[in-house]
């Protein structure tokens, strides 16, 4: 070994004076994937997609069938005044006021005569 490859030595951070190390480690820092790796990231990554695509849909169910709910209630209500005024309707039309008013007015007929009254045993 001659003096100056000695001291070329010195400035490295390996070297002793008069020893000379040299490391021949490669130091490889780029990513090492293997075919099961790129295999196992994949399918995390579906995992992962399918969760939030789940995730999304199931709130988007949730959001359309509160919508329904809603109309749904809003019909029920409608209907619900409609029977109530039918049933008033009905009421109006069997009474006996609006039953006499229609038999005189609009079919004519009047109040029997004592003598058309026949009492049966």
């Amino acid at each position: 070994m001659t003096r100056e490859s000695i001291l070329k030595m010195m400035g490295s951070p390996n070297a002793m004076p008069g020893v000379r190390a040299v490391n021949f480690r490669n130091r490889n820092y780029g990513i090492h994937l293997t075919s099961r790796k790129v295999f196992l990231i994949i399918f995390m990554l579906f995992i992962f997609m399918g969760s939030g695509i789940g995730y999304v849909w199931s709130n988007f169910e949730r959001t359309q069938i509160g919508y329904d709910l809603s109309q749904l209630k809003k019909k029920e209500m409608a209907l619900r005044e409609i029977n109530r005024k039918l049933r008033v309707e009905l009421a109006t039309l069997k009474s006996p006021q609006y039953l006499e008013a229609v038999a005189t007015q609009k079919l004519g007929l009047t109040q029997p005569k004592p003598e058309q009254i026949i009492v049966l045993p």
